[in-house]
């Protein structure tokens, strides 16, 4: 039961001491907010496509700003961007690295300050030898492509960045359809078609998430 005799304080907002002397002296059904905290204003929300919670942010920007922020993204992956031409040049990426880095090898030699580093003959990268970094970097390489292959048919999604809670079901509209093509990174790659190209199905439908 709230407490009814707690007086109301008007004007100026009081002090971090008037605050808790406030607080004692309404009882158990009052809250302490920390004014002074510059937390106070901010707030969380969810990234759609990272699936994770933001940094605090300014609740002005998140609610005029972030919340209203639309992507083109590949429904293969997690790349995102704001033109739809982007996610056609991101699959030919994701070929032409695959393509280079299929007979990659690591040599070694020394970087910058005379440390032993690892060289990369797919793309020429100079990589750490620490951590594996090197075969990681090639291992991505395939990895990527191989996500993409199983794919097949690549939705260009046009959808919001942002929403208040991983509840919310926002609109997802797909924009474009993308035949992958390729093959799986293991097959032998002689008798391969020459054109493996993305290949494009235009077709626009909405959805839900």
């Amino acid at each position: 039961m709230v407490n009814q005799s707690v007086p109301t304080y008007e004007g100026e907002a009081p002090s971090s001491k008037e605050r808790r002397r406030i607080v004692d002296e309404s009882g158990r059904d009052a809250i302490l907010f920390d004014m002074d905290s510059t937390e106070a204003s901010k707030i969380r929300i969810w990234d759609l496509v990272d699936e994770s919670w933001t940094e605090p942010l300014e609740r002005h920007l998140a609610m005029d700003y972030y919340l209203s922020k639309i992507v083109f993204k590949c429904s293969a992956c997690n790349e995102t961007s704001l033109h739809e031409g982007d996610i056609q040049r991101h699959l030919t990426q994701v070929k032409a690295n695959y393509e280079s880095h299929k007979e990659a090898e690591l040599h070694q030699g020394i970087g910058e300050g005379g440390q032993i580093m690892v060289h990369c003959t797919g793309c020429g990268s100079p990589l750490s030898m620490r951590k594996n970094q090197g075969q990681k970097h090639i291992d991505r390489t395939k990895n990527d492509y191989e996500t993409h292959v199983k794919a097949g048919s690549i939705d260009v999604l046009l959808m919001h960045k942002y929403a208040t809670a991983p509840s919310v079901s926002m609109p997802l509209q797909v924009v474009d359809t993308i035949s992958f093509g390729g093959k799986e990174p293991d097959v032998d790659q002689e008798n391969r078609n020459v054109d493996d190209s993305p290949r494009r199905r235009r077709r626009r439908r909405r959805r839900n998430r």
